[in-house]
């Protein structure tokens, strides 16, 4: 029997009847024609497969994973006549259609975390310090308490109180001082012969040993309102003309032995220091004042000056100041204490200057004559500009550095 091609699309044609030279056949062997026909019928539909002899079908694709594939090809039937060959194999079965993975179970759903605890509350800043001679610190703030809950993160610590302000100044408009009076600076120490810082004086009073110059009786007093550089008193001293100082010529003090002489004072003014030749201490021999090798030791373009002989020989704190752009060198700053302290050596000779205990190299002299001097003089000799307003405080003479402590 031909091969019979399978048909898409359709039922499978119905294979030609070949004709035959003999006569019709029995009923029984049409029978047989009619079965063979349904078998490869069958065969076609169930397998679509050919007639090939004895040819094995092929097993069917493995499905994927998820359903099992579809089953190998039928055996082929037997051709009609000969001796029963077998049917062709079976078309290759198509593989299961690919099981779908089961969906994924989606997770459950993450545990959110506990809770973070709150912060704790931020420890409030100390109060601000009140002003004062020294402002007072404000206290230091509580950190603030730990949060509950998992973790939670602990307060940040109060700030502490904004240091309180200096106080102001008292009578004359005088800048704030900047610390409260300490201990007197007139503790003992080696070399120092005469210190006063002027508690025993009363106030109001012209302070005693010291005598004040003609005039001035009355302008240069014992204050006790203003800040002291130590203790609650210092001398004040209000000029307004040529000669307002507080002088000391004793004989059991001046001059000193040895004709080293270490002269130490504290300072403040009220106002800052002009561009005017003025004075501020002076040193003379009492028998002859004003000649000689007089000092003059003052101010003069917004810084320190020291002359010896009148203005014969001078300097200032920055002596290039006339060729260095006109920068201003040490001077005293308005409103606050400043220790100052000279040698003034008539042997060497030699003159050096301390300002708060640094030295100050541009007045510092080894060629100029200086006198053993005997009568010393503080407060303003005015030569130009404004009047001025200046306090003295723990003035001290030596033979040896005296310091600022």
């Amino acid at each position: 029997m031909p091969k019979i091609a399978p048909v898409s699309g359709g039922p499978p044609a119905t294979p030609a009847r070949r004709r035959t030279m003999h006569a019709a056949p029995a009923r029984n062997h049409r029978t047989s024609l009619e079965i063979a026909s349904a078998l490869s019928l069958l065969v076609t539909l169930g397998c679509a497969g050919s007639g090939n002899v004895s040819a094995t079908g092929q097993g069917g694709a493995s499905g994927s994973t998820a359903e099992t594939g579809g089953s190998g090809a039928a055996t082929g039937g037997s051709g009609p006549g000969g001796a029963s060959p077998t049917g062709a194999a079976g078309a290759t079965g198509s593989g299961g259609s690919t099981g779908s993975g089961g969906s994924t179970g989606s997770g459950g759903s993450t545990g959110s975390g506990g809770s973070t605890g709150s912060g704790g509350t931020t420890g409030s800043g100390g109060t601000t310090g009140s002003g004062g001679t020294i402002g007072s610190g404000g206290t230091t703030g509580s950190g603030g308490s730990t949060g509950n809950g998992a973790a939670g993160t602990k307060g940040t610590a109060g700030n502490g109180g904004a240091a309180g302000q200096a106080a102001t100044g008292g009578q004359s408009g005088g800048g704030g001082g900047s610390v409260a009076p300490g201990p007197s600076h007139c503790g003992a120490r080696a070399g120092m012969v005469f210190c006063d810082d002027f508690e025993a004086d009363a106030a109001g009073a012209p302070p005693s040993p010291w005598t004040t110059t003609a005039g001035a009786t009355t302008d240069v007093t014992i204050d006790a309102v203003a800040l002291a550089a130590s203790g609650s008193k210092s001398v004040h001293v209000k000029s307004d003309g040529y000669d307002t100082f507080l002088a000391l010529h004793d004989a059991a003090v001046l001059p000193v032995a040895g004709g080293r002489l270490y002269l130490r004072f504290f300072i403040r003014l009220a106002a800052p220091m002009t561009a005017q030749h003025n004075t501020f201490v002076r040193g003379d021999l009492y028998a002859s004042q004003g000649t000689g090798n007089n000092l003059l030791f003052g101010e003069d373009n917004f810084m320190i000056y020291e002359s010896i002989n009148g203005d014969g020989q001078s300097a200032m704190s920055n002596n290039a100041y006339y060729s260095d752009g006109m920068m201003i060198g040490v001077n005293y700053p308005a409103g606050v204490w400043t220790c100052v302290e000279l040698l003034l050596d008539h042997t060497a000779p030699a003159i050096d200057v301390w300002v708060d205990g640094t030295e100050v190299p541009d007045l510092h002299q080894t060629k100029w004559n200086v006198d053993a001097y005997d009568y010393l003089r503080f407060g303003f000799e005015q030569y130009a500009g404004p009047a001025s307003e200046l306090w003295y405080d723990d003035i001290a003479i030596g033979t040896q550095p005296i310091g600022c402590n």
